[in-house]
């Protein structure tokens, strides 16, 4: 009896290590490996939708959830904003099983592919909810602090901000743009988009 407890015991932690480890392998894409491409012909405005409300939801579950052991696992996801062709689409995420929460942002526009050919692509983005309200309110602050030195010029004066891996600069080209580098991605962050996914993400997680 002592024996066969010895090896259900074992059976136990052996499946719990194959279990992390298999868990914590998914990790998230970086460089080129982020990227998925789409065709040249491609409607860029159902292609946005698509990731909006489908792509987003992939990226999820494989990254952020990951493996589940075959658990029914609850999450929850709301579309806070989005170009009408491409640029920053936004949505926010919650899981209470695996306490993550945040802003997942989906990149779409021109970048690179592993030939250095120049294609529309897309790549997900996904920031924790306090570091994502702190980097938008950061933001925010900027227009407001620099408002006079960015219009005083248009398209001359900058204010240049660095989050990790994302870099931001702001100006003004017949009104305030955000424009935002990441991983080969050059897009502009629109007022409205932006303004609608800060005032929407601090609403839906109240």
């Amino acid at each position: 009896m002592k024996q066969k407890l010895t090896i259900l015991i074992a059976l136990f932690f052996t499946f719990n290590a194959l279990y992390s480890q298999n868990n914590s392998s998914t990790k998230i894409p970086k460089g080129l490996a982020a990227l998925s491409f789409v065709a040249a012909d491609a409607d860029r405005k159902a292609i946005s939708k698509e990731i909006s409300q489908f792509r987003s939801k992939e990226y999820i579950v494989k990254y952020l959830i990951k493996q589940t052991a075959g658990k029914e696992v609850k999450f929850e996801t709301e579309n806070l904003a989005a170009d009408d062709d491409a640029g920053l689409i936004s949505t926010a995420f919650n899981c209470n099983a695996v306490k993550e929460k945040g802003l997942l942002l989906a990149f779409f526009g021109n970048n690179r592919n592993e030939s250095g050919v120049i294609g529309t692509a897309y790549g997900f983005r996904y920031i924790p909810l306090d570091t994502a309200k702190e980097l938008l309110n950061k933001i925010e602050k900027i227009k407001e602090t620099h408002n006079k030195y960015i219009s005083s010029a248009s398209e001359v004066n900058n204010v240049y901000l660095e989050f990790e891996d994302i870099k931001f600069i702001i100006y003004k080209d017949g009104g305030t743009k955000v424009r935002t580098l990441w991983n080969g991605f050059e897009v502009i962050w629109e007022r409205n988009t932006f303004d609608r996914t800060k005032r929407r993400l601090e609403k839906w997680f109240e």
